[in-house]
C-alpha cells in the first residue's frame, strides 16, 4: 500500500507512518468497528483526506480501510473517545454512528464527511471545518465549537445542547429541527441558514446574524437576542416568549403568526414590523421584570412602530403603558430615596409619581374622553356642595337668604365649569369665600375644556 499524503501543512503535519498505522488498525479488525482508546495511537495531524487516500484505494477491490460509496476513510461506527485529532485531515470520512465524545479536534478537517449519528459531546473542535458535512442527528452536546465551519452542511435534528458556538458559522446549512437548547452562541452566523422547527430556546445569540434564514416555527423561549440581526428573516410561527430582542434589527418583519408574550424590546429597531398588541401576553418582557426604565424605552420602541403601520389605536395602548412605566419607575425611585434617607430626591421623585397618577385618574394620559366626564361630574358635585356649605348662593327676590336647594347649587356649579363668567341664572355669589371657590371653579373648568378638546383632538385623527 503506496500512500500519498497531501501537502505538509506546517513543523506539526503528520508523517505518512502515522496515516499507515491508522489504517492498518481498521484493516485488523476484520471489518469491526475500530475501537481506539485516547493517547493508544497519535492521530494529530492525521492525513486521511479523500484527496490522500483515493489514489492509495485504487481501481480494484476497496480495501477495508475504504468507504467506496462516500469516497472517503470508513470509520463508522468507530469508538474514538478522547482521541487526539488535532489539525487531522478527515475529509469525506464516513463517521456516521463514530462516538468522538471527548475527542480533540481543533481545526480539523471533516470537509464533506458523513457523520450522521455521530457523538461528538464534550469534543473541543475549535475552528474545526464540517463544510458541506452530512450530520443528520449528529450530537455535539457541550461541544466546544468555537470559530468551528458548518457552511452548508446538512444537519437536521442534529443536537448542539450547551454547546460553545462563539464565532462559528452554519451559514446556508440545513439546521431544521437541530437543538441549540441553552447553546453560547455569540456573533455566530446562521445566514441563509434552514432553521425551521429548531430549538433555540435559553440560548445565547447576542449579535448572531440571521440575515436571510427561515426560522419558521422556530422555538426561541427565553432567547437572547441582543444586538442580533435578523434583516429578511422569516420568523412565520416562531416562538419568542421571553425572548430577549434588545437592540435587534426587525425592519419589515412579519412578526403577525409568532408568539411573542412578554418579549423585550429596548431599544429594538422597529419600523413597518406587523405584530398585534394581542401578542404581547398584556406586557413586555422589562416590565415582567420590574424593569421599569427599560419597560418605558420598549414601549416607545412599540408605539413608533404600531404607528408606521396605521394601528393608531394599538400605539395609543403602547403609549400609555410608557406613561404608566414612568410612573412606576418614579415610585420606585422615590422608594429607594425614601430608604437611603434622600428627602430632596423622595421630593422630586415622589412628585412625579403623584403627578403621573393624577393624570392617569383624570384623562388616562390623554386618551380617555370618558375620564374627562367622571372627572367634570365630579367636580360640579364637589364644587356644589361646596357652595352649600358656605351658604354664599343667593338667588335673587329672596330677602338674601341662601339656597340649598340642590337643584339650584348643581345648575350653578355646572355652568359655572362650562363658562367664561359666572353664570346669571338669577343667583349671585357672597361673600369672599364663595367669589373665591367661583373663580376657582371657572379657571377649573377652563382647563378642563382644553383637555377635553386636546383628547378629541386625539381621537378624532386616530
Amino acid at each position: 500500500m503506496t500512500l500519498v499524503p497531501r501537502a505538509a501543512r506546517g513543523a506539526d503535519a503528520a508523517p505518512p507512518d502515522r496515516t499507515a498505522a491508522l489504517l492498518d488498525r481498521i484493516a485488523a479488525s476484520g471489518g469491526a468497528p475500530l475501537r481506539v482508546e485516547g493517547g493508544a495511537l497519535d492521530l494529530r495531524g492525521l492525513q486521511a483526506g479523500r484527496l490522500t487516500l483515493e489514489p492509495a484505494a485504487g481501481p480494484g477491490p476497496a480495501p477495508p480501510w475504504w468507504d467506496a460509496g462516500q469516497r472517503g476513510l470508513n470509520l463508522a461506527g468507530a469508538d474514538l473517545k478522547a482521541v487526539d485529532l488535532e489539525g487531522a485531515d478527515l475529509s469525506g470520512a464516513t463517521l456516521k454512528q463514530a462516538c468522538l465524545a471527548g475527542a480533540v479536534g481543533r481545526s480539523a478537517s471533516f470537509e464533506g464527511a458523513l457523520i450522521e449519528e455521530a457523538d461528538f459531546s464534550g469534543a473541543d473542535l475549535s475552528g474545526a471545518r464540517f463544510v458541506a458535512v452530512a450530520g443528520g442527528q449528529a450530537v455535539f452536546t457541550e461541544a466546544m465549537l468555537e470559530d468551528a465551519v458548518f457552511a452548508e452542511a446538512g444537519m437536521r435534528f442534529s443536537t448542539l445542547h450547551r454547546a460553545l458556538l462563539d464565532g462559528a458559522s452554519f451559514a446556508g446549512a440545513d439546521l431544521w429541527g437541530a437543538n441549540f437548547t441553552g447553546a453560547d452562541a455569540d456573533y455566530t452566523n446562521f445566514r441563509g441558514a434552514r432553521l425551521d422547527e429548531a430549538v433555540l430556546s435559553d440560548s445565547n445569540l447576542t449579535h448572531a446574524d440571521f440575515e436571510g434564514a427561515s426560522l419558521a416555527k422556530a422555538r426561541l423561549v427565553g432567547a437572547r437576542l441582543r444586538g442580533a440581526n435578523l434583516t429578511g428573516a422569516k420568523l412565520d410561527g416562531a416562538d419568542l416568549t421571553g425572548a430577549d430582542l434588545s437592540d435587534t434589527s426587525l425592519v419589515r418583519l412579519n412578526l403577525s403568526s409568532c408568539d411573542l408574550r412578554h418579549v423585550r424590546f429596548a431599544g429594538a429597531w422597529l419600523n413597518g414590523t406587523r405584530l398585534r398588541v394581542k401578542q404581547l401576553g398584556g406586557a413586555v418582557g422589562e416590565e415582567v421584570a420590574g424593569e421599569y426604565e427599560a419597560a418605558q424605552a420598549s414601549y416607545l420602541a412599540l408605539e413608533q412602530n404600531l404607528q408606521s403601520i396605521g394601528s393608531h389605536h394599538e400605539a395609543g395602548w403602547a403609549y400609555k403603558r410608557r406613561r404608566r412605566m414612568g410612573r412606576r419607575h418614579a415610585g420606585a425611585q422615590a422608594r429607594a430615596a425614601w430608604r437611603g434617607r434622600d428627602g430632596r430626591a423622595v421630593l422630586r421623585h415622589g412628585y412625579r409619581w403623584a403627578a403621573d397618577h393624577f393624570v392617569e385618574w383624570l384623562c388616562d394620559y390623554g386618551e380617555s374622553l370618558s375620564r374627562l366626564f367622571r372627572a367634570f361630574a365630579l367636580l360640579i358635585l364637589v364644587y356644589a356642595a361646596l357652595y352649600g356649605a358656605t351658604g354664599g348662593l343667593i338667588p335673587e327676590g329672596q330677602g338674601g337668604a341662601p339656597t340649598r336647594n340642590a337643584v339650584d347649587l348643581v345648575s350653578y356649579s355646572a355652568l359655572n365649569m362650562m363658562t367664561a363668567n359666572p353664570p346669571e341664572i338669577g343667583i349671585r355669589p357672597v361673600g369672599r369665600v364663595t367669589n373665591l371657590l367661583v373663580g376657582v371653579q371657572g379657571a377649573t373648568g377652563i382647563v378642563l375644556m382644553g383637555l377635553f378638546g386636546f383628547v378629541l383632538g386625539n381621537r378624532l385623527r386616530r
